[in-house]
């Protein structure tokens, strides 16, 4: 029986995402699909708009056979990252047989054919995206001269400019770099542009509808997400979602004063902690922190997740911890659906990874630099569960949802 498998975040689950679901069942003739996605906090580097357990949750309404946790550290790192610890999780799952994604470009060889590129010529790249930048350019758009020049196709520049194409390139990346047997499928993103704020008919982007669900606004949402949702996000509405950045304020001035060494966090230069340190002032907004770090040559995702980072407590010696395992340094399951047993039991037969339960080892023994990581998630699970606790003045239970 094949097996299909989607990276994702759900952040909320919407139209959009059940139309890829079903695309991919279509695509590749999978009969099990399984969702990789995202914890508590997301790869732009904020909180996810509701708990993990609630988007697994309507998942497995949708047509999901069995979602994964992405651990935190390759869910809050940047593309290449990202998308290294998702691919090498499901490639040592061992029963994946399809990677699908979507991708505004529907030529699975031409995507293909970048991310060779990019591999091959990989130390000149980022050497001639330098030069650029000593010029004054930003890194996206070093990087758009750069390839300009040096790409015969004028056509795969515009693929490259558009965001899924480029997380899509980056897994393909990730499955040459592994020599992983798994086959990549793309699905045509339909509707709206995935950066969009603006609420389209039937079909949104992720984007607009956080922004409406933070305006204290859920009636929209309705039309935006399919039926079988509607009793679930109902029902925690208000009670422990919306969860936005702004929530994590005071945290995060907390953990910005008490480190010691800014620098020995993930993805902090001397620059940008000299940087924060001249623009954090008392009372400020995690919104408004990121808004007076950002610039130039440091994008609002880029300076998002340094912050996350901080307040998280996510060290560079850590991250190389993570980057030992391919970003992927165990497996947890969030959720399941009742007939799904047997691709259960065949992912206990074939990984090589071990498996934990509510953030805590299950039955499968973890290196010492496994504890350390998994510490980490647990830590930032922890700090989710109090943020939502102060919010709503509610407490979730750490289980799995079985459907």
């Amino acid at each position: 029986m094949k097996t299909a498998a989607i990276i994702c975040e759900y952040n909320p689950f919407h139209n959009g995402h059940k139309y890829h679901i079903m695309e991919t069942k279509k695509k590749t003739g999978a009969k099990r699909v399984i969702a990789l996605m995202s914890g508590n906090y997301v790869q732009r580097g904020t909180p996810a708009i509701m708990d993990k357990k609630i988007r697994a949750h309507a998942a497995l309404l949708c047509g999901v056979d069995l979602v994964i946790e992405l651990p935190l550290f390759a869910a809050a790192s940047s593309a290449p990252d990202f998308a290294m610890g998702a691919v090498a999780l499901l490639d040592k799952l061992g029963v994946v047989d399809y990677l699908s994604f979507g991708s505004e470009c529907q030529e699975i060889n031409k995507l293909k054919a970048i991310a060779s590129f990019l591999i091959k010529y990989e130390n000149e790249i980022e050497s001639g995206i330098k030069d650029l930048m000593s010029l004054g350019h930003s890194y996206p758009k070093a990087k758009e001269l750069y390839l300009t020049t040096h790409l015969k196709d004028a056509s795969m520049i515009q693929i490259l400019k558009q965001p899924n194409n480029i997380l899509g390139i980056e897994y393909l990346k990730s499955l040459i770099r592994l020599n992983s047997s798994i086959t990549p499928v793309c699905v045509e993103r339909i509707a709206n542009d995935h950066h969009s704020t603006d609420l389209t008919p039937s079909i949104s982007s992720a984007t607009s509808i956080r922004s409406t669900l933070e305006q204290n606004l859920i009636e929209p949402l309705f039309s935006r997400v399919p039926d079988s949702l509607h009793d679930l996000y109902k029902h925690h509405y208000q009670h422990d979602f919306p969860v936005c950045s702004d929530d994590f304020s005071l945290l995060l001035q907390t953990s910005i004063h008490s480190t010691d060494d800014l620098t020995k966090i993930v993805g902090i230069s001397k620059d940008f902690s000299d940087r924060l340190m001249k623009k954090l002032r008392p009372d400020q907004s995690f919104e408004d922190l990121i808004l007076a770090c950002k610039s130039k040559n440091i994008t609002w995702s880029k300076t998002s997740r340094n912050l996350l980072h901080i307040m998280l407590g996510m060290t560079d010696s850590k991250f190389l911890l993570a980057k030992k395992y391919h970003m992927a340094p165990y497996y947890q399951i969030l959720g399941f659906r009742r007939d799904s047993s047997s691709l259960i039991g065949a992912i206990k037969k074939e990984t090589s990874l071990p498996m934990v339960r509510h953030l805590r080892p299950l039955h499968d023994p973890l290196e010492k630099e496994q504890q350390i990581l998994l510490s980490v998630d647990q830590y930032a699970h922890q700090i989710y569960q109090a943020v939502i606790g102060q919010k709503f003045h509610t407490i979730l239970k750490d289980e799995q949802i079985i459907v």
